[in-house]
């Protein structure tokens, strides 16, 4: 929700444009996991003050937890009866919204649906941001709503089939000279449902059965972003998020991220983030539980870990006096690769059989405006 929050306030310091966007992420570990995620976007202005955004994504995933998941005691023989594929899981999630600017006011109205073989999403949100004292100042406000609901791929029961969330964030960004900027977000989350996974599973000498959370779970989280111009070419953008939920889950997140412009048309970054966290209350040591436990996890997000993301990005804005089919004059490149490991834990050596998940993933965009 705060990302979208975050990129409702980007649209509106930009202004309404006219353009298309297409982009395609990875995602791969050591532990299986493996996510290819093609995209469109296509934002068009209907009247200078309001314009309308068709988005389609594409998930191709192939994960252990899936492909492991769909067993449970019983490694020679797979519970889901459908063929074989080329990935887990394929999902699909179009989605559409609307933004009105006025200059002091921007309102964006929008949802998604998203389906996947065991899983749809249903959500829409709002969103709100007021500029003030001349611009120096922007509030705004979001709220989201999703309806979700499980369709396990294999035979089994769920206590539960939905999975709700609401989220509400409250932002505050404030320009306080030329070259510093500051935002704080607040967000609450409150999640009901079935909230486990229906494939992730405990299996030891004496027992083995599915993981089981509690059906709810409230967050609150809050974040602070600092912008900072260090020089003409050169800028640092710092954040440090809070996070605590009923679970007694308490996280800490560090990013730091600089971008200095090599020229009026290439950008170069780089960036380090550090995420730490808390067990949640029902966790013990993966060898501990036993059959009569009320609640079982197996997700290694649900113990405490650490993990560190190393990464460089590039912007290049194409600057050209050629013209042809394609005005590269109006064509933005993004691009980002990021190296991501954990901490040794229990948990991802008891589902991975590796003691720390190590991953790369990767994004590129083209903007095109017309």
């Amino acid at each position: 929700m705060a990302a979208i929050l975050i990129s409702c306030a980007i649209l509106y310091a930009e202004g309404l444009k006219d353009k298309i966007t297409l982009s395609y992420d990875y995602y791969g570990d050591n532990g299986g996991d493996q996510v290819y995620s093609p995209g469109i976007a296509i934002y068009k202005k209907i009247t200078e003050r309001f314009l309308i955004g068709v988005k389609m994504n594409v998930d191709a995933i192939t994960s252990a937890s899936i492909s492991k998941g769909s067993r449970i005691g019983k490694p020679d023989a797979v519970t889901s009866a459908t063929p074989m594929r080329s990935f887990d899981d394929v999902r699909y999630a179009p989605s559409l919204f609307g933004t009105y600017n006025d200059g002091d006011n921007a309102i964006t109205l929008g949802g998604y649906y998203s389906t996947e073989r065991d899983y749809t999403g249903r959500s829409f949100y709002a969103n709100y941001i007021r500029q003030l004292n001349e611009q120096n100042t922007a509030l705004g406000i979001g709220f989201s709503q999703s309806f979700d609901k499980w369709r396990p791929g294999f035979d089994r029961e769920l206590t539960r089939y939905f999975r709700d969330e609401t989220k509400i964030d409250l932002s505050a960004t404030q320009i306080l000279s030329q070259t510093f900027t500051a935002q704080l977000i607040y967000t609450f989350m409150n999640t009901n449902g079935f909230l486990a996974s229906p494939y992730e599973y405990l299996s030891n000498d004496t027992f083995a059965d599915f993981e089981r959370y509690p059906s709810s779970r409230t967050g609150n989280a809050l974040t602070l972003k600092l912008v900072k111009l260090i020089n003409d070419p050169t800028a640092i953008h710092f954040s440090y998020r809070f996070f605590k939920d009923s679970w007694d889950i308490t996280s800490h997140t560090f990013n730091v991220e600089l971008y200095r412009d090599l020229s009026s048309s290439f950008t170069i970054g780089t960036k380090y983030r550090f995420y730490t966290q808390t067990k949640s209350d029902f966790t013990k040591s993966i060898g501990d539980y036993v059959r009569t436990d009320q609640y079982i996890a197996v997700d290694y997000r649900q113990s405490a870990f650490n993990s560190n993301t190393v990464g460089v990005m590039a912007i290049l804005k194409p600057n050209t006096t050629e013209t042809g089919l394609l005005d590269f004059n109006k064509m933005k490149i993004k691009g980002a690769i990021n190296y991501y490991w954990t901490s040794s834990n229990d948990y991802i050596y008891y589902w991975y059989n590796v003691n720390r998940l190590k991953g790369v993933f990767t994004s590129i965009s083209i903007d095109y405006e017309f």
